[in-house]
C-alpha cells in the first residue's frame, strides 16, 4: 500500500467518523428533547408541583422553600429533589446518578445572581425502593428515563465506514499507481505498455486517462523508432558521397595532371551532399514551421493553377505533360507556402515516374465536408506490400531503376498534409501507375 493510499483512506474514514458522530448526536439530543417534551404532557401535575416549588424558591429562599418541602406529603416530597451548583440535594438525600436524571421534568432557579439550583422530579418507584429506580434504587431504564447513547449502532458504523474507506482508497490509488509504474517504465525505454488493459473495464475519468497514456507511449514510441530510423537512413545516404569523395581526394594525389576533373567530380560530391542535408533539414523543420505560420483560407484552384504553371516546365522536359482532368470549387484553411511545398511533391514524384511520354493528371473532388486533391501518374506502379511504406523517410520502390532523389519527397509531403488535419494515400491504379490521394478539411 502506497502513501497516497493511507492518505485517502484516512481522509474518507475521519470524514465518515464525523458524519457518523455528528448525524448520531443530532438524532440523540432530539430524541431527549422530545423525550423531555413528551414527559412533561404526560404528567401535568408533575409540572404543576415543579413550578409551585420553584416559586416559592424565588420568592421565599432556601429556607422557605425547605419548610415548603415539610410541609409536603412525604409520598410527594420524596419525588422532589433540589440540587445545588455541586449536586448535593437540599435535604441530604441521595441522589441518583445524572444520566438518570436527564429526561426529567426540571426547573433552573438562580438566586442572588451566583446561586444556581435545580428543581427536578423523579418516578415513583416500587414499595421499599428508592425513587427513580428499581429496587433499592438500582439503575433500572424505564419509562421517561433519558435512552442511553447509541454507541453499539455507532460502532456498527463506523466498523462499515472502515471497510467501506477501505475499498473506496484501493478504488482511487490502485490506477494511480499504475499509472506510476507505467510512468517508470517509459522513462527506463520500455513503450510497451498497456495501461488502459491493466485498469480493466473501468468507466471513469481515470481510464480514460490511462487509455490516453497508452496512445502516448505508442506514439512515441513510432517517434523513437522513425528516428532511429531516420540515423540509420542517413548515414547510409551520406556513406556513398562521403565514399566517392575520399576515392576522388585519392585519386587527385595519385593523378595530379587530372587534378581538375578530380576537383570538379568531389565539387559534385558535395552539391549531392549539400542538397541531402538542406531536405534532411527541411524534413526536420516541418513540425516547427507548421505550428509559427498562421493559416489562412486559401482557394484550391488557385493553388493548383501557380503549381501547374511551374511544375509544367518539368514536365515538359521529362517528354510528358500536366491535366487537370476535374477540378470542383473548393477553399481551405492552409499555410499556402507549405501545402504547396507539399503538392508539388506529390507532382515532381509523378513526372519523375511516368513513362513514355504519358501525361500525369490532377482532379479536384469535393465532398460535404473535405476535399479529394488526386495526382496520377504513368509509371509502373508500386509493389501492394509498398505503399504502406511509400511516405517514410528515404523509401525507394524495388521497381524504381533511374537515378536522382533521396525520397524524401513523399515523407515531407504526408508530414505537411497531418499538420493540417488532413491525410495522404497512395493506390496503384487498375491500368497502371500510381495515384497519390490528399484529403484536407474545407474552410
Amino acid at each position: 500500500m502506497g502513501r497516497l493510499f493511507w492518505k485517502l483512506f484516512l481522509i474518507l474514514w475521519l470524514a465518515q467518523i464525523c458524519t457518523v458522530f455528528g448525524v448520531g448526536t443530532v438524532f440523540w439530543l432530539r430524541h431527549r428533547m422530545e423525550s423531555a417534551a413528551a414527559i412533561e404532557q404526560q404528567h401535568p401535575m408533575d409540572t404543576a408541583v415543579l413550578d409551585m416549588a420553584a416559586a416559592v424558591l424565588r420568592r421565599e429562599g432556601i429556607a422557605g422553600l425547605r419548610t415548603h418541602l415539610q410541609d409536603m406529603s412525604p409520598g410527594a416530597r420524596r419525588h422532589l429533589l433540589v440540587l445545588d451548583d455541586q449536586q448535593h440535594e437540599l435535604l441530604g438525600r441521595a441522589v441518583p446518578s445524572p444520566e438518570r436524571l436527564g429526561l426529567r421534568p426540571s426547573r433552573e432557579v438562580t438566586l442572588g445572581g451566583s446561586a444556581h439550583y435545580r428543581l427536578l422530579l423523579l418516578p415513583p418507584g416500587p414499595p421499599g425502593g428508592m425513587p427513580g429506580g428499581g429496587p433499592g434504587g438500582g439503575p433500572e431504564h424505564g419509562p421517561g428515563e433519558p435512552s442511553p447513547f447509541p454507541m453499539l449502532p455507532i460502532i456498527a458504523a463506523l466498523l462499515a465506514s472502515l471497510l467501506f474507506g477501505a475499498i473506496l482508497a484501493r478504488h482511487l490509488s490502485k490506477p494511480i499507481r499504475l499509472m506510476s509504474d507505467a510512468f517508470q517504465s517509459v522513462a527506463r525505454g520500455e513503450m510497451d505498455v498497456h495501461l488502459g488493459s491493466d485498469l480493466g473495464s473501468r468507466r471513469d475519468e481515470l481510464a480514460d486517462l490511462g487509455r490516453d497514456f497508452d496512445a502516448l507511449a505508442q506514439r512515441l514510441k513510432q517517434l523513437i523508432t522513425g528516428q532511429r530510423r531516420l540515423f540509420h537512413d542517413v548515414s547510409h545516404e551520406l556513406r556513398s558521397p562521403l565514399a566517392r569523395l575520399n576515392a576522388a581526394v585519392d585519386l587527385a594525389r595519385q593523378q595530379p595532371e587530372k587534378l581538375e576533373e578530380w576537383l570538379d567530380r568531389i565539387e559534385r560530391e558535395s552539391g549531392r551532399m549539400d542538397a541531402l542535408v538542406g531536405e534532411i533539414l527541411a524534413l526536420a523543420r516541418l513540425d516547427a514551421e507548421a505550428s509559427q505560420h498562421p493559416a489562412e483560407c486559401l482557394p484550391v484552384d488557385v493553388l493548383l493553377e501557380e503549381l501547374i504553371t511551374d511544375a509544367q516546365f518539368e514536365a515538359e522536359a521529362n517528354g510528358t505533360s500536366i491535366l487537370l482532368l476535374q477540378e470542383d470549387m473548393a477553399e481551405v484553411m492552409a499555410q499556402p507556402e507549405l501545402l504547396s511545398r507539399a503538392l508539388e511533391n506529390v507532382v515532381r514524384n509523378a513526372i519523375h515516374h511516368t513513362r513514355n511520354g504519358g501525361p500525369v493528371s490532377l482532379a479536384v473532388m469535393r465532398g460535404s465536408t473535405e476535399v479529394t486533391i488526386a495526382v496520377s501518374d504513368c509509371g509502373p506502379g508500386v509493389p501492394e506490400h509498398e505503399l504502406k511504406t511509400i511516405f517514410e523517410p528515404f523509401f525507394r520502390s524495388e521497381q524504381n531503376t533511374q537515378p536522382g532523389g533521396y525520397g524524401l519527397g513523399l515523407a515531407m509531403a504526408q508530414r505537411i498534409v497531418e499538420a493540417h488535419q488532413g491525410r495522404i494515400q497512395a493506390a496503384n491504379l487498375p491500368q497502371g501507375g500510381l495515384q497519390v490521394s490528399i484529403t484536407l478539411p474545407l474552410a
